[in-house]
């Protein structure tokens, strides 16, 4: 009687073991597949949003108008894919844009709106490429404007 049931148990433990490794597995594997939406859909957002500003930038130094119908439409997408898919940081340096843009009189705004999409860059940056990115703010102003000038006036203020 005693050896039949330790031939039970020797039998039954390894099944038993294989089947809750075998679910955990498959628990991981989704868990890894709903990781890697969310972060391609992060990420697809985020160049979203960054096409939408070097799209405004290119089309200023074009001297095209600038359709503030379709740049509304574009924000509001951004603003709904931010609030779903982003990091709090993320969430917060974009909501700290829109507020600024949408605040501050015509004389103040160019200074403070340029600074807070740089914050919104630098933020982006480092929640892709993890909080030891060392780009900063001038970095990202460099690149956009290839004009160190601009850059010392800028950062000078």
């Amino acid at each position: 009687m005693k050896e039949t049931t330790l031939t039970l148990i020797s039998i039954i433990l390894p099944v038993v073991c294989a089947i809750l490794g075998w679910i955990i597995h498959r628990k991981t594997e989704r868990i890894k597949i709903m990781e890697n939406q969310l972060s391609d859909k992060k990420y697809n957002t985020y160049s979203d949003i960054v096409t939408m500003f070097f799209n405004t930038i290119k089309d200023t130094k074009e001297h095209k108008t600038i359709n503030q119908k379709e740049t509304m439409i574009k924000i509001m997408d951004a603003k709904r894919d931010i609030l779903m898919y982003a990091s709090d940081d993320v969430f917060k340096a974009f909501n700290n844009f829109l507020l600024t843009s949408s605040l501050m009189s015509q004389q103040d705004s160019d200074y403070a709106v340029t600074k807070s999409v740089l914050q919104l860059m630098r933020t982006i940056r480092q929640d892709m490429c993890g909080k030891q990115s060392s780009v900063t703010e001038k970095d990202i102003l460099l690149c956009l404007t290839q004009n160190k000038e601009d850059i010392d006036k800028f950062f000078g203020k």
